[in-house]
């Protein structure tokens, strides 16, 4: 109804109802759905749409966790308490490429090297045989040097350098085990190998045999001997 008095009466109770609607509206309680998370949507999308996303075992998950494109912190590295197996000595480069290539070593492979030094086994088995590695290593100058090359080839997110000792580190990951340790060394390792190991690695060897160990395979370059073992 048009007042004939004050038309712009009019139009203020009309904005004056408005207002008074949208302040009811607001103070009405909203449908469940409105408060419905994002989690919930993305659930209920996931079930409406079939994917055939891989579904990752807990296995996939431990390895893949080991490694990425974050960079490994070396600030404060500080000495660690642990069994030294060996001291270090670099395996030539030669005889790393052998010890891949017997253990055949596979694209997407996940490779331990136990006593890793300089990183040399683990960036050659990302580089030349596209696997992943993982070294472990007790000496942290060792650590820091090793991690310094991965990152100097961009390897962050194929090789990892990790400042632990061999006998507390989980390895159940691993398809290939490589070390190159004194024979003490091994004698002690040998006993933890054949609890965490699974069926089926790969172990290569440089200089020494595992004792009590059947060997699959020997190959001699010069001076030098390699031992392929397989895990029963």
């Amino acid at each position: 109804i048009i007042n004939p008095v004050n038309p712009m009466a009019t139009t203020q109770t009309r904005a004056s109802s408005l207002l008074l609607l949208l302040l009811i509206a607001s103070l009405m309680p909203l449908p469940a759905a409105a408060f419905q998370s994002l989690g919930d949507v993305a659930r209920r999308e996931r079930a409406r749409k079939k994917t055939g996303a891989k579904v990752l075992t807990n296995e996939d998950l431990r390895s893949r966790s080991i490694f990425g494109k974050t960079a490994q912190k070396d600030d404060k590295l500080q000495p660690i308490a642990g069994t030294s197996l060996s001291t270090f000595a670099a395996s030539p480069f030669p005889v790393v490429k052998i010890m891949l290539e017997m253990a055949e070593v596979k694209p997407g492979e996940i490779v331990y090297d136990l006593g890793s030094g300089d990183g040399r086994i683990v960036i050659m088995a990302a580089e030349e045989f596209g696997a992943r590695g993982v070294g472990i290593e007790l000496d942290a100058d060792l650590v820091t040097q090793s991690r310094a090359a991965v990152a100097a080839k961009g390897l962050e997110d194929k090789v990892r350098i990790l400042h632990a000792d061999i006998l507390k580190a989980d390895l159940s990951p691993a398809d290939v085990v490589t070390l190159y340790l004194e024979p003490g060394g091994i004698e002690l390792l040998r006993p933890y190998l054949e609890r965490t190991l699974k069926s089926g690695i790969r172990v290569v060897s440089h200089r020494h045999p595992i004792k009590g160990w059947t060997v699959e395979r020997v190959v001699k370059s010069g001076e030098w001997r390699v031992y392929l073992y397989r895990v029963r």
